[in-house]
């Protein structure tokens, strides 16, 4: 008789591309969020208008737990890339702009006050490591 005490593991997926399946290029990606999910809308910027303009072509909404395990995922792979080929240098105009200070509504919520000061940390940060 099984221990039943014991959960057992999932099975690990098996991956398979669908006949429409597509791979394409982004150098750009908008998200836009809402209470469910996250939305990646990918686009590449055509420099041959003025003023350039990035093209979108291409939206991927994924549920936020997803989104998640996508930022684990993406440090991860980032941080493999780095100890093996150094540094990803960002160009200073393409760095996250300020945080704007809060406005006085803004400011009296606690919720949005933690959330500010977690967007400067992250920035000051990622500025650091850039």
């Amino acid at each position: 008789m099984a221990d039943e005490s014991i959960p057992s593991q999932p099975a690990k997926p098996e991956y398979e591309k669908t006949p429409n399946f597509t791979s394409t290029y982004a150098n750009n990606v908008f998200l836009e969020s809402s209470t469910w999910d996250l939305k990646l809308i990918f686009g590449q910027l055509d420099q041959s208008t003025v003023p350039n303009t990035v093209k979108q072509h291409l939206a991927v909404t994924i549920p936020w737990a997803q989104a998640k395990l996508l930022l684990f995922y993406l440090q991860a792979h980032v941080k493999g890339e780095e100890l093996q080929d150094g540094k990803i240098h960002i160009r200073p105009d393409t760095l996250p702009g300020e945080i704007s200070l809060p406005t006085g509504e803004q400011a009296k919520d606690p919720t949005f006050m933690q959330f500010y000061d977690f967007l400067k940390k992250l920035r000051e940060e990622f500025i650091a490591n850039a």
